[in-house]
């Protein structure tokens, strides 16, 4: 395994912060201290998500939430483009099921210097380090491991669910909370002594990267390192992936 360094993480409290009166709405940037100078808890940020602007307002949860809800991983905290990302990923209360707060990168992905800037990252820690296969993982390791690839000279290699490719497959079976599932991904695609990454957008349980580590180590290829945009920590996935670095630009604080 080669191990790659692990900068200290910086904590990120500066927010849109908004009125608790429900006739009216304000945003400002600040230092998110309701009571205490503690940061906020996920209560908080669900509560502050759904003040609305008056009895016209449409589904105030949708509200783009700033740096409030993450802080960087692995990133030189001098570098203002986390903070950026972090600004642009909404929180979507209760979906896809009540209880829980989604992590949208669609609005990442709308604006383009954030976007980049996410690419630029990833870029700049995997250039010259000999890695010859980006492994994205379906469907959001697609948005941001092709673009990775093509920067650093590697070939991407789409890690997909049962019956979506059309070659000749090696599978990889999982666990989940509420079963099982499986992932796949073409024979001849990665060879022995290959070193690889693998992309995804967020790590949460980090049962599905546990996952693609396991099929791409059946095939004697290495795994450097595992790359997401987002980690929510509560859920402990690193704990999963055992010795195996994982790589994050923002996470929950």
């Amino acid at each position: 395994m080669n191990a790659l360094s692990q900068p200290s993480p910086l904590k990120i409290k500066e927010a849109k912060i908004a009125s608790s009166r429900r006739s009216s709405v304000f945003t400002k940037s600040c230092f998110f201290t309701p009571n205490t100078a503690a940061a906020p808890s996920r209560s908080d940020l669900l509560i502050y998500s759904r003040f609305t602007a008056g009895a016209s307002a449409t589904a105030p949860e949708r509200r783009r939430m700033s740096g409030a809800a993450m802080a960087t991983s692995n990133v030189d905290g001098t570098d203002d483009r986390i903070s950026r990302i972090a600004s642009t990923i909404r929180v979507i209360p209760d979906f896809p099921k009540p209880g829980i707060l989604f992590q949208d990168i669609t609005t990442l992905l709308l604006d383009p210097k954030a976007f980049k800037d996410t690419i630029d990252l990833f870029v700049e820690r995997y250039k010259d380090k000999n890695i010859n296969v980006i492994a994205g993982i379906e469907a959001r390791g697609f948005i941001f491991g092709p673009p990775i690839a093509l920067a650093i000279g590697a070939k991407f290699v789409p890690m997909r669910k049962p019956k979506k490719l059309p070659g000749e497959v090696i599978s990889e079976e999982y666990s989940l909370e509420y079963g099982t599932d499986v992932m796949e991904m073409h024979v001849g695609a990665v060879q022995p002594g290959e070193n690889a990454v693998i992309v995804d957008d967020l790590v949460a349980t980090g049962g599905t990267l546990n996952a693609a580590i396991r099929l791409l180590g059946r095939l004697g290829v290495t795994v450097v390192e595992c790359a997401c945009v987002i980690e929510l920590k509560e859920l402990k996935g690193r704990e999963k992936l055992g010795d195996n670095p994982l790589f994050v630009l923002v996470s929950e604080t």
